[in-house]
């Protein structure tokens, strides 16, 4: 897990400053802090390598190249740069530092892990490659130089990469199948710029940015989108997830950023009938393809943890490593980590320490436990902000405070179960479609089943089911018309199949976790992986018919299959959901309502979309409190990243 940054110059003149490269890396020093290194190329193809105060001592068998330090070379100029910052994971040697070169031809600077390295490198080894190094860094160049971009088919981890082919003149930049690692770039007539974090983008003085305000009318009505290419920053975009890009600079006139999508999926939209057979096999394939995930996700030189929550998708990752640990004579105490709320009776409705000890006890693992404090929160949630960079959902604080206590610690790698619910069907949402889709007769036993799961909407259920029978005697377009306008206001959608509402969960709204999670995990310097987002498992679960996914009053039925016996009922069985929960009411109706008020009031840029002056009338009333946070949240946003100091070319300070 690293940062990596780089500048273009698109006239092809020598006017790269090597000063801004170093403040855009030393930017996101919490992404790399173990490592630094930069290479600059010129015009007429020489090339330089300066390190920087965090390098490590520059003594190895492969350092066969003269460093200097950047620092001292502010004075020279270049026409393009690569910088990257190391939070050293595998192969912790000097070998594993970036950029690094691979056949005299391949220049690469790299955030991410392919799991799979081991297996791609004896592939390519039998092929006739050779390796200098013991790092996943250099199967990636060595895959690139053999399959190009069809290498990304091969890997399975999450990545974001910039590589340059000194032969074609070409920059090759690619990001992981989910967006997983993020990347950045900017663009003007002069320039071309890239990093793992806007915040870098934004330390280049010419890079010339003010507020989104389309994206941003658009996140307070729905929410962020971090599976777009727009950013709540104008001229700065994403580069898509599945995606990558080829750039030629011999032609640099004709600059034009072209994304090919290289990977998609499609789900199973079949109305199956439920079968128990059928169902303990789809289990226990299940099963193996996460066991495998969570295998792949250990490999590493570096402690590794894993967050429990309490519920069951961390408690199932955190099943699976003891068993690797145990199959691999691994006596270590594996430590997890978690957020609790034990303080208060206003606080205690989102505490799951009960199955959180009760987890601790039957895996043997050590549980490290925090609180967030209310002291603390308005802090943190300003640190958060920054750390998402474009406006977040709500105070996530459960996930940062974490992230904060394995930062804390001496794990460097921490398993997160997020993306279960997503493709697994963990959320009441997903229900009514359900009802709206299976046959008449297991509707009513469907019914009674769910009405006695705390937190699903009765009402919601009638209506799905009123569908499901009216679906049968009227034209597709008329019940369009009728629950189209029903699924907008009751938040129903329900003219969607059930795996097709999965599928696109994953692919938007799960992307957007995954985005908060990289944000706050890199924030505190750890690398958070996720086997639920392992790309033959999402594959898998997407051919897997909905009906084993919701049956018989259960949410996400397949993995409770899998994991019944395995780890305790009250945990495979548990019927409320919380996962990763906060007070956000306790705490933004009560002691920091006067703070949210104030902050939504006092924002000249909410005033902008005409909002702030009736929040107070707002939070008394029944809207939901997310609604309010994000106005928070926008607010702070801008007072961080547009502050009074903004200069007239619009780079901030």
């Amino acid at each position: 897990m690293c940062g990596i940054v780089g500048i273009i110059n698109l006239k092809h003149e020598e006017t790269l400053q090597v000063n801004y490269l170093h403040r855009m890396a030393n930017k996101i020093r919490h992404r790399g802090p173990d490592d630094e290194g930069y290479i600059l190329f010129s015009a007429n193809g020489k090339t330089k390598l300066l390190y920087g105060d965090d390098t490590p001592e520059l003594k190895s068998e492969h350092n066969k190249i003269h460093y200097e330090h950047i620092a001292n070379n502010y004075n020279i100029i270049s026409y393009m740069a690569l910088g990257h910052r190391r939070l050293s994971i595998i192969d912790l040697s000097f070998a594993g530092h970036q950029p690094m070169s691979y056949l005299n031809r391949y220049w690469i600077v790299y955030n991410g892990e392919i799991y799979n390295y081991i297996e791609i490198r004896k592939e390519l080894e039998q092929k006739g490659y050779a390796f200098h190094s013991n790092s996943d860094t250099e199967v990636i160049m060595a895959a690139y130089d053999h399959w190009r971009h069809e290498a990304l088919d091969k890997f399975n981890g999450m990545w974001a990469f910039a590589i340059y082919d000194m032969y074609n003149n070409k920059i090759f930049m690619a990001r992981d199948r989910f967006g997983i690692k993020p990347l950045y770039y900017y663009q003007d007539n002069n320039l071309f710029i890239f990093a793992s974090e806007i915040k870098a983008i934004l330390e280049h003085p010419e890079v010339k940015t003010s507020p989104n305000k389309k994206y941003c009318r658009e996140y307070i009505i729905d929410g962020p989108k971090e599976y777009i290419r727009e950013t709540a920053f104008e001229n700065i975009f994403r580069l898509m997830h599945s995606s990558f890009i080829e750039i030629d600079l011999k032609d640099l006139g004709k600059f034009e950023i072209c994304e090919n999508k290289y990977w998609s999926c499609h789900p199973n939209l079949s109305n199956e009938k439920f079968n128990i057979q059928k169902a303990k096999e789809y289990a226990d394939k299940y099963f193996e393809i996460l066991s495998d995930a969570v295998k792949l996700r250990l490999r590493a030189d570096v402690k590794v943890g894993a967050a429990l929550s309490g519920g069951l998708d961390s408690s199932t990752i955190v099943f699976m490593i003891k068993q690797y640990m145990k199959e691999n004579g691994q006596e270590t105490k594996l430590e997890t980590f978690s957020s609790v709320y034990k303080s208060s009776d206003g606080v205690k409705d989102c505490d799951e320490s009960g199955f959180i000890d009760q987890l601790s006890v039957f895996l043997n693992v050590k549980s490290n436990q925090i609180e967030p404090k209310l002291s603390e929160i308005r802090d943190q949630h300003e640190k958060m902000i920054y750390a998402m960079e474009n406006p977040a959902v709500g105070p996530n604080m459960g996930g940062w405070y974490t992230f904060k206590l394995v930062g804390s610690s001496d794990v460097t790698i921490n398993l997160d179960g997020q993306g279960a619910d997503e493709q697994l069907g963990g959320y009441y949402s997903y229900l009514w479609r359900y009802f709206a889709n299976i046959s008449l007769s297991d509707v009513i036993k469907e019914f009674f089943a769910f009405s006695k799961v705390p937190g699903v909407n009765k009402g919601k259920m009638v209506i799905s089911i009123i569908f499901n029978i009216l679906q049968r005697i009227l034209p597709q377009k008329i019940l369009e018309k009728i629950f189209g306008g029903i699924g907008s206001k009751y938040g129903l959608a329900i003219t969607a199949p059930v795996n097709k509402m999965l599928l696109e969960s994953v692919m938007t709204g799960l992307i957007n976790l995954i985005h908060f999670g990289d944000s706050q995990s890199m924030a505190h310097s750890i690398e958070s992986r996720l086997p639920f987002m392992d790309y033959r498992l999402v594959e898998y679960l997407a051919s897997v018919p909905a009906t084993y996914k919701i049956h018989n009053g259960w949410t996400k039925y397949l993995s409770r299959l899998a994991m019944d016996q395995k780890l305790p009922d009250n945990i495979t069985w548990r019927k409320d959901k919380m996962g990763w929960p906060d007070p956000s009411e306790y705490w933004f109706r009560g002691e920091l309502k006067e703070w949210l008020c104030r902050e939504v009031e006092d924002s000249p840029f909410l005033k902008e979309f005409g909002i702030g002056c009736d929040i107070r009338k707002r939070i008394e009333g029944k809207e939901p409190i997310m609604n309010l946070i994000r106005l928070l949240n926008l607010s702070i946003w801008h007072k961080i990243f547009f502050p009074d100091s903004l200069q007239s070319n619009g780079h901030i300070q």
